[in-house]
C-alpha cells in the first residue's frame, strides 16, 4: 500500500485561500495528520476552525479515495492531549475495493468564483445536495427562495466589506494571492490570480488595492461598499444559498463540518453544479459569540453580531452553530484551479 498516492488526491481538498495547513506522519498502515497553525493566521481562524474544516473536508477525501483503493479507514480525532496540532490518526485497514460515485469528482471539485446563471435547482440537484450531509452530525440549510437568497446574499456582502475594512483580513488576502503563473507553480498554495476571474476593467484596478494605506483612504469613498455590492450581486446570482450548521462548536465539531461540506460539494462537482465559500464572516460570528473581540472594531463586532442575530431568527437557530455558508448554482467552469503542494513535500514517512 503507498499511502502516499492515497494522500496525493485527498489534499484536493479545499482550505481557506489554499492555505493547506496540514502535513504528515506514516507509520505502517497510519497517518498522523497534523495541523500548521502558522499556514492560516487570518482573523477568520479562530481557534484554527477554518483549518479544521479544511482537515474535515481532507478526511472525507481520504475515505472515498481509500475506498475504491480496497482499503476502509478508523479515524481517531485528537487522540492526544498533549499534542493539540494532532488533528487525527488514521488507520488504513484492508477490504473490499468499492467503486464511489464521488471519487472521480475528487479531481475536479474546486471553487468558481463566476458569476452563475441564477436557474433554480432541480428536484434531483436539491434531493442530492440534500442526501449528501445524511450519516452526519449537522444540518442543512439550502435556499432558493428569492426573499431568503437576498437575506443571505446581505450577509455574504458583509464578508467581502470587512475585508477591505480590516486591515488584518485584506493583508492575508493580498498576501495569499499569486500574481503570475511563475508564482503560483513555484508556491502552489494561495489563490492565482485567474481563480478569482475578474472582469478586464477588475482585473487592471485589483492589484492597486492590495496597498492597505490606499484602501484605508478609498474607504471614505465607499470602496469597501461598492466590494460589497459586487459580492451580494453575484451571491443573487447563485441557484441557492446554503448553511451548514453543527450541534457545538467544539473542535470535533468543525472537523465534522469540513466533511459535510465536501461531500456536499463533491455531490455538486458529480451534477455539474458550481460552488463557493461565502463562509469568513460564520467565523466570526462565533468567536463574538464567544466574547472575543479582538482584532475588531466596535462598529464591525455589532454588524457581525447583528448578522448572526438575524440569521438566527431567520431559521430558527437555537443552540446550533452557524458553521459555513455557500453559494451554488449552474456556471461556465473557473478560469483557473489552485494548486497543490506535492505530498512528497509534506509527508515524513517512519520506518
Amino acid at each position: 500500500m503507498d499511502l502516499r498516492e492515497i494522500l496525493e488526491e485527498a489534499v484536493r481538498a479545499p482550505s481557506g485561500d489554499n492555505c493547506q495547513p496540514w502535513r504528515f506522519e506514516v507509520t505502517g498502515d497510519t497517518v498522523r495528520i497534523i495541523d500548521l497553525p502558522g499556514r492560516d493566521t487570518s482573523l477568520f481562524n479562530h481557534r484554527q476552525r477554518a483549518s479544521l474544516v479544511a482537515h474535515g473536508a481532507l478526511l472525507e477525501n481520504l475515505a472515498i479515495v481509500a475506498s475504491t483503493r480496497g482499503y476502509t479507514i478508523d479515524v481517531t480525532l485528537f487522540p492526544d492531549v498533549s499534542e493539540p496540532e494532532l488533528v487525527a490518526t488514521v488507520l488504513f485497514r484492508p477490504g473490499a475495493i468499492q467503486a464511489n460515485p464521488l471519487h472521480d469528482a475528487v479531481k475536479v471539485r474546486c471553487t468558481n468564483r463566476r458569476r452563475y446563471d441564477g436557474s433554480p435547482l432541480t428536484d434531483v440537484e436539491r434531493r442530492a445536495i440534500a442526501s449528501a450531509c445524511e450519516g452526519y452530525d449537522g444540518r442543512l440549510i439550502l435556499t432558493g427562495n428569492d426573499d431568503e437568497k437576498a437575506f443571505l446574499a446581505g450577509i455574504a456582502a458583509l464578508n467581502d466589506r470587512l475585508v477591505f475594512e480590516n486591515e488584518n483580513l485584506h493583508s492575508f488576502l493580498f498576501d495569499h494571492i499569486r500574481w503570475s503563473d511563475d508564482e503560483a507553480r513555484q508556491t502552489r498554495d494561495g489563490l492565482d490570480i485567474k481563480t478569482l476571474d475578474l472582469a478586464p476593467p477588475d482585473a487592471l484596478a485589483f492589484p492597486l488595492l492590495k496597498r492597505w494605506p490606499l484602501v484605508r483612504f478609498l474607504n471614505s469613498f465607499g470602496i469597501s461598499r461598492i466590494v460589497a455590492g459586487n459580492a451580494r450581486k453575484l451571491a443573487l446570482s447563485s441557484s441557492a444559498l446554503g448553511l451548514i450548521l453543527i450541534p457545538g462548536a467544539g473542535a470535533a465539531d468543525y472537523v465534522n463540518a469540513g466533511r459535510i461540506l465536501e461531500r456536499i460539494w463533491l455531490e455538486a462537482a458529480r451534477i455539474g453544479l458550481s460552488v463557493q465559500l461565502t463562509t469568513g464572516i460564520t467565523f466570526l460570528m462565533q468567536k463574538v459569540l464567544e466574547g472575543d473581540t479582538s482584532g475588531l472594531t466596535a462598529p464591525h463586532i455589532e454588524l457581525i453580531s447583528e448578522a448572526r442575530r438575524k440569521i438566527a431568527a431567520r431559521f430558527g437557530v437555537t443552540s446550533e452553530t452557524i458553521a459555513i455558508m455557500f453559494r451554488i448554482g449552474k456556471s461556465l467552469p473557473p478560469g483557473a484551479r489552485s494548486l497543490r503542494i506535492p505530498v512528497a513535500e509534506l509527508i515524513t514517512i517512519e520506518q
